[in-house]
C-alpha cells in the first residue's frame, strides 16, 4: 500500500497524540525521551511559521489506506558556529554555551547543535565535561546541502 503525505491540520491532533503514545511505549525503558512539542500556534505566538508554533516550521502526516500511520515535523534548531584558535576561548565555552542553551530554551527551542571536526571533538568534550553539553558519539549527522539542489 503506498504512503501519501499531506500537511497536517489541528483535526489530526488525536491521531498524532495516539502515535506519540505508541512511540513512548516503544521507547519505554530506553532512557530516550519522546519529545512532544506544542505543534500549532496559539494567538499569542509569532506567526513566522503559521499555523505552527515556533520552533516547529512544518508538520506532515503519513496516510496508509485512509488512516494516519505516521507524522514528521521540522524544527528550527539553533546552530552554534565558533571561530577561534585560542585555547582560552575554548576553555570559556562551558559557561558560554550553557548560557546559550538557557537563552534559546526560554525562546521555545528544545535542542541545539554545532558541528565539530572529529580531530577537535575529544578536546571540546573535555572543556565541556562539567556542563550538561555533550559530544554525541552515538549519533550520525545527516543533512542536505541545499547548494546541491541547483538554482
Amino acid at each position: 500500500m503506498p504512503v501519501t503525505w499531506r500537511d497536517a491540520t489541528p483535526a489530526d491532533l488525536p491521531d498524532i497524540d495516539r502515535l506519540w503514545r505508541e512511540q513512548e511505549l516503544r521507547f519505554h525503558g530506553t532512557n530516550v525521551k519522546v519529545d512532544r512539542p506544542q505543534l500549532f500556534a496559539g494567538p499569542e505566538d509569532s506567526q513566522a511559521f503559521a499555523p505552527y508554533r515556533p520552533p516547529v516550521m512544518r508538520l506532515r502526516v503519513a496516510i496508509e489506506d485512509g488512516k494516519i500511520t505516521g507524522f514528521r515535523y521540522v524544527e528550527a534548531v539553533p546552530e552554534v558556529i565558533l571561530v577561534t584558535g585560542s585555547e582560552a576561548v575554548m576553555r570559556s565555552l562551558a559557561c558560554e554555551l550553557v548560557e546559550e542553551c538557557h537563552y534559546f530554551r526560554n525562546k521555545g527551542f528544545r535542542s541545539g547543535w554545532g558541528l565539530v571536526p572529529v580531530k577537535f571533538a575529544k578536546s571540546l568534550g573535555r572543556f565541556l565535561r562539567a556542563t550538561p553539553l555533550r559530544v554525541w558519539d552515538n549519533l550520525r549527522l545527516i543533512g542536505c546541502d541545499f547548494n546541491e539542489l541547483g538554482d
